[in-house]
């Protein structure tokens, strides 16, 4: 079983009018169980340049399968995909799908061929069938389980500070030197994370590593 122990010390003797000495252990579990949690991405890093000054995204639910679709007919009210390379990608019944103009809500009915599979009726919308035009992943983290974040600033300059966003929302700055731990849903394409440094005055470098229950 896989162990990964967080601890967070945080100390100082001369903060406001008391001093603070607090040290917290906790081993992360799968959710609900006392196994270990599974997966991990590894420590990753985003180079993010003084003119990318709008959101950059940082996390994605999708964890990977992505391939080109050459082409997806919904004439039928399922839809049927065939990829445009002839590798054998395993897949399977009841997997999520994610693409362009797909709901969230979709999986795959029926797996047809290696390389071909039926999409059910929840994906609607005008998907293109030119080849090579629309991307579809497969694998993404297991919504609303125990996936835990990790995003540390590891820029030098003190003034430049990134703000940490999910669907819009803010969740905060990150400092030169700071860094986050917290739990993720990534429970919809609305869960993605973005990053953005519009403060910086060179490159900012923010490292970010996902620890959880792996793919759904």
């Amino acid at each position: 079983m896989p162990t990964t122990t967080a601890t967070i010390t945080l100390s100082s003797p001369d903060i406001d009018a008391f001093p603070l000495d607090v040290t917290s252990t906790t081993t992360l579990y799968n959710a609900g169980l006392d196994t270990g949690v599974e997966h991990t991405t590894g420590m990753n890093r985003k180079i993010i340049k003084a003119d990318d000054t709008g959101p950059v995204q940082l996390i994605s639910t999708i964890i990977g399968g992505v391939f080109m679709v050459k082409g997806a007919s919904f004439s039928s009210g399922n839809a049927v995909v065939t990829q445009s390379a002839d590798t054998t990608v395993t897949r399977k019944v009841g997997q999520a799908i994610i693409g362009t103009n797909i709901a969230d809500s979709t999986t795959i009915l029926s797996v047809d061929s290696s390389t071909q599979f039926t999409m059910d009726k929840n994906s609607t919308g005008a998907v293109s069938s030119g080849e090579g035009s629309v991307a579809i992943a497969y694998n993404k983290y297991t919504a609303n389980k125990a996936n835990k974040i990790y995003i540390c600033n590891s820029s030098t300059d003190d003034s430049d500070y990134v703000v940490v966003t999910i669907n819009a929302e803010d969740i905060g700055r990150l400092y030169a030197g700071d860094w986050m731990l917290m739990p993720w849903s990534a429970a919809t394409s609305l869960s993605n994370i973005f990053i953005t440094a519009a403060t910086q005055t060179s490159t900012a470098i923010v490292d970010y590593m996902v620890i959880g229950e792996g793919d759904s």
